[in-house]
């Protein structure tokens, strides 16, 4: 992605031999300014001796290396005033976390037009002199056709050109399989660059969104059970590491994201094959630690990794994830950020290690309900509301499903709701969903939770089991001997393989005959096919802590059967349905926690299910109700919470 960029910055310039430049400079490298670490690729975007010219200062001395300059664009000399130097390192400084004030000690100021001649006035010294600057050099070419190529922002030079600057990021919470850079030779394919932090490009590379790149510049992380091109895929499982060579190709998502300017700088952890282990069964690979309250509460199911990564780096912007039936619902609400589990085939999960591909969507998670709503957009195939919203929305309350939440909940989730009824100025519409299949005798009066008591575990577990088998004997014919996995992984292929073909195919006429009811009978597509005229109010989330280390006395059997979508769970309408299911941090709860003895604070979290293919319209529609009610909020915080303690949509006051 960046290499064309790189080949297109300084086209336009006298390039050198690059069989000597490249055997100064032949690899990345990595390096220091002040305190911070930084990769710096291996890719040159040379500055030779005569189209430098040194302004200001003494000429800086290569000899120990590449040095931290600050690249300055103007269209000709007679922008590079005092006043544009001030506001534009300014901007910088504010919006870009690569930058530092110490790539100032050396500046290039690059013209467009070509300029003989070029001196500093005083104020432009004066602010030279308060940056410490120590040398300026002015660079002319003639490039007005090419004004788009030039970059200004961080960069590391030598005497043979100048370098991105990459800052290095620690990954303390653990929610990376591995960071990626892109390959400097093949397009959008990528490397594993080899460092313990997460190498991520300055944001001066990259203009802001537009319609043509809505992402542009956007850091994107993926979880690891979803293909990029270049690197190996591990689905959480070292056996399959070892096994699979590099992709060929990424998958489908995550070529909408490079095209729509997204920047991908590393794989998330997932648990094996994106089943439901807690983090007391990883095996293989280390668990994420979640940011929020004391940092050791269960980073959640499959989509730990990136729900983590969401939740723990202001340096990430989103996260790819997978869902079945709840992985990334689940950590959605455990982490407070926002999160979407697509319409089904909405978002095309081809180049996704599969559980099941009846009930399989991509999903995302993100801090900002802006980008979810971009993402949202970017990603899916296809969304039949074309982005309106009806002048009348009917919101919908399910009265039984509302039921199994606690007071608390109930009570802290009330205010959001009646605020959502202001601003749609429409009363809830309460409805027993289950009371309504039974009322209409869609299964003989039949209730949800007799008819569809089976029907989860026995879609994901058969299709689990039948789409590890290739793998499995694939790993047996090459290295004569069986794969390892996880005990809760090799517990659930066994109930996996015990199911016939006839109570898998009964599942999916179950899933069949309740999607197509739920979808004609509690939220058809508009009549219109335009307009988003009915939304489903939904409770995501718990209230009370589930500490990672707990091992709550019971055996491996009754943990992990737990986990399988045995017996009927409410948040299986919109998994079986298809629907689309967006979780929405409103506040926090405080609890009294075991690990620091103090009062820490978790996520609260709500829900919104739309029609089949609603998902843009739907969250363009919670977008403008968060950013127009102030006790709201439309962006939530990394760390140990999701809002400031005293918030005042926090439930705990």
């Amino acid at each position: 992605m960046l290499r064309s960029l790189r080949r297109s910055v300084f086209s336009s310039l006298h390039r050198p031999n690059l069989r000597s430049t490249m055997s100064t400079f032949p690899t990345a490298t990595l390096t220091r300014v002040g305190t911070i670490p930084y990769y710096v690729p291996s890719s040159l975007a040379p500055i030779p001796a005569d189209s430098r010219r040194l302004i200001f200062g003494n000429a800086p001395d290569f000899s120990d290396g590449p040095l931290p300059i600050s690249l300055l664009v103007f269209e000709d000399a007679t922008h590079a005033s005092h006043s544009v130097l001030s506001s534009t390192v300014n901007s910088w400084l504010q919006t870009d976390d690569v930058f530092n004030a110490d790539f100032l000690q050396h500046v290039y100021f690059l013209f467009l037009t070509q300029t003989d001649a070029f001196d500093l006035d005083e104020s432009s010294i004066g602010i030279l002199n308060d940056w410490k600057t120590q040398s300026v050099h002015a660079v002319s070419v003639n490039s007005t056709a090419h004004d788009d190529s030039f970059r200004g922002g961080p960069y590391f030079a030598s005497n043979v050109g100048i370098r991105e600057a990459w800052r290095l990021f620690e990954d303390a919470n653990e929610a990376f399989q591995f960071p990626v850079v892109p390959d400097e030779h093949r397009d959008n394919t990528f490397n594993i660059p080899g460092t313990a932090a997460v190498p991520v490009p300055s944001r001066c590379y990259y203009d802001r969104p537009s319609n043509t790149k809505p992402l542009s510049g956007m850091r994107i992380a993926i979880k690891d059970n979803i293909d990029l091109k270049g690197v190996r895929t591990s689905a959480g499982n070292r056996a399959y590491q070892a096994l699979y060579a590099e992709k060929a190709r990424s998958a489908v998502c995550v070529e909408k994201l490079i095209e729509a300017g997204a920047v991908i700088v590393g794989k998330t952890k997932t648990v094996q094959f994106a089943s439901g282990e807690n983090a007391r069964d990883w095996i293989d690979f280390f668990p994420p630690f979640s940011p929020r309250g004391d940092g050791y509460q269960d980073p959640g199911c499959s989509s730990a990794g990136s729900a983590t990564a969401a939740s723990a780096y202001d340096w990430i912007d989103a996260t790819l994830g997978t869902d079945t039936f709840g992985s990334v619902v689940g950590p959605a609400a455990d982490h407070g950020v926002f999160g979407l589990r697509p319409s089904l085939g909405s978002i095309s999960t081809e180049g996704t290690v599969p559980v099941s591909k009846l009930i399989d969507t991509v999903g995302f998670f993100t801090r900002s309900i802006q980008i979810a709503t971009a993402l949202s957009r970017t990603l899916g195939a296809r969304d039949i509301t074309s982005n309106l919203c009806a002048a009348s929305i009917e919101l919908l309350y399910p009265t039984d499903v509302f039921s199994g939440s606690d007071e608390m909940y109930l009570s802290h989730i009330e205010p959001f709701i009646r605020h959502l009824e202001e601003f749609l100025q429409a009363k809830r519409k309460k409805l027993d969903v289950d009371g309504l299949f039974r009322q209409q005798a869609v299964v003989g009066g039949s209730s949800l939770k007799e008819y569809l008591d089976t029907t989860v575990a026995h879609i994901q577990l058969y299709d689990c089991y039948q789409n590890c088998l290739p793998f499995l004997r694939d790993y047996k014919q090459i290295f004569h001997k069986k794969a390892f996995a996880d005990p809760y992984i090799e517990y659930k292929w066994s109930l996996g393989k015990n199911l016939t073909v006839e109570q898998y195919e009964q599942a999916v006429k179950e899933r069949n005959t309740f999607g197509d009811w739920m979808r004609t009978a509690i939220l058809p597509q508009p009549s219109d096919g335009k307009t988003l005229d009915k939304i489903l109010i939904f409770p995501n989330g718990d209230t009370e802590p589930f500490d990672r280390h707990e091992y709550l006395k019971r055996s491996l059997e009754e943990g992990a059967s737990k986990k399988q979508g045995f017996g009927y769970k409410p948040n299986v309408m919109a998994v079986l349905a298809g629907l689309p299911f967006f979780t929405i941090p409103y506040g926090q709860y405080p609890y009294k926690s075991a690990v620091t003895g103090n009062v820490e604070y978790l996520p609260g979290a709500i829900a919104v299910v739309g029609p089949q293919g609603s998902e843009s319209a739907m969250l363009e529609l919670l977008q403008e109700f968060l950013e127009r009610t102030p006790e709201m909020r439309d962006t939530v915080l990394t760390g140990p919470t999701s809002f400031p303690v005293d918030h005042k949509a926090s439930p705990s006051l």
